[in-house]
């Protein structure tokens, strides 16, 4: 499984390249001069909100520390890192993703509306120097977002329904039971339930006269 993550994840990456754009804020960023400092140990890093050590991104012009988003599942981060951005008036956009770092790169994403995206630094080693971190010192210790989506798509269970991060109870009854979703068909099934449930014309055609159609 691992080495089938690593290749399913090289083949999405050649093509991620030719996809992420170079930030436009990323040359005219703004960085605080606010006296603060990141060690280059990932065991201290840790989201100034919650405390967690999973999935934190680090703000390159403020040097804040905070969770990932929370994901539709309920897996993820605080929420801690946008929520700063937003509570900062929305113009400190470009955040790194910290554990991802090597002197290759890192995952690096835009809150701005404009972008809202993961995106390309070319100033990522100077940015990362304000606030003390080497990026030839580091070694990748946590999943890219690349790879955590690859292995959601690999581990998650598409028949659950997921409604406010909630999983509810699956109905088997006439009028309850949907199409299977193939992980990548929720939106034509759910066209197809409409079709099938609201347009009279369409339940006289194929449901009322399905044994014949069968």
């Amino acid at each position: 499984d691992g080495m089938n993550l690593r290749l399913q994840t090289a083949a999405y990456q050649n093509n991620d390249d030719d996809i992420i754009i170079e930030s436009k804020y990323s040359k005219t960023l703004i960085q605080l001069n606010n006296n603060k400092k990141i060690s280059n140990d990932p065991k201290t890093w840790k989201c100034e909100e919650s405390g967690r050590t999973d999935n934190l991104w680090l703000n390159l012009s403020t040097g804040y520390i905070g969770g990932g988003r929370k994901q539709w599942d309920g897996s993820g981060g605080s929420g801690a890192a946008i929520k700063h951005y937003e509570e900062t008036g929305s113009i400190y956009p470009l955040a790194v993703k910290l554990g991802t770092i090597t002197p290759a790169g890192a995952d690096v994403y835009s809150y701005a509306p404009d972008e809202d995206c993961m995106v390309k630094d070319p100033l990522l080693a100077e940015h990362l120097a304000h606030w003390g971190i080497d990026i030839m010192r580091l070694e990748k210790t946590d999943k890219t977002l690349l790879e955590m989506e690859i292995e959601k798509n690999q581990s998650y269970d598409w028949n659950k329904i997921i409604e406010d991060t909630e999983e509810l109870e699956i109905c088997n009854a006439p009028g309850y039971k949907g199409l299977i979703n193939m992980g990548s068909t929720c939106y034509m099934n759910s066209l197809l339930q409409v079709l099938l449930n609201c347009i009279p014309e369409i339940q006289e055609r194929y449901l009322d006269l399905h044994t014949q159609i069968i």
